[in-house]
């Protein structure tokens, strides 16, 4: 099953997220963190959300760009997982643009390909991702706001993809999961979300 999760900054969504990959988990879990540290303020953060995934049984991999290569690479120790869980696909994509360097097309195929190699290597993909419209405003011409415009797009057609091969849509709206897909598919796990 592939469960893509979408909502505003501090809207619950990590939290639906993890909830929701312990519950369907019948095996080995990994976290996928694509935060890239960049002083140690960081690097605590991340330490301290580590520890925290470990009580909950998630093996984590640090994968700030470059999906495919760090997918391959985890799977060639033949350790397999049953349930994966990515966050957040809004880091990946700053990540890949502008830690590796890839343009837009680029950006979209690297992730697509990654994705759909998860998908096809686990039982249960959970992507985490921002919802990046709802506080759009008009901005003027430059080329710091092109390079924000060309994410911004970049990441609305992502999020669009993956709510298209997703099973299940949901928008996390103050910790509240709204369904926009395949609610029937997570009637079970209702009451933990």
């Amino acid at each position: 099953m592939f469960v893509f999760i979408t909502g505003g900054a501090a809207s619950g969504k990590s939290e639906i997220a993890e909830k929701l990959a312990v519950a369907i988990n019948k095996g080995k879990m990994l976290y996928i963190a694509t935060m890239y540290p960049t002083d140690e303020e960081c690097y605590k953060r991340i330490d301290k959300h580590r520890i925290m995934r470990e009580s909950k049984g998630f093996d984590t991999l640090e994968c700030p760009y470059g999906l495919t290569e760090h997918w391959n690479s985890k799977t060639n120790t033949k350790v397999e997982y049953d349930t994966a869980l990515l966050e957040c696909m809004s880091n990946l994509v700053a990540n890949e643009m502008y830690l590796a360097g890839r343009n837009s097309e680029e950006v979209i195929r690297e992730i697509n390909s990654g994705i759909k190699k998860l998908v096809s290597k686990v039982n249960n993909l959970i992507v985490v991702s921002n919802e990046i419209f709802s506080e759009l405003q008009q901005e003027n011409e430059s080329n710091e706001n092109e390079s924000i415009q060309t994410y911004l797009n970049t990441m609305g057609q992502l999020n669009s993809y993956m709510a298209t091969i997703a099973d299940v849509v949901l928008e996390s709206v103050c910790s509240i999961p709204v369904f926009y897909k395949g609610r029937e598919e997570l009637l079970e796990y209702e009451n933990l979300l």
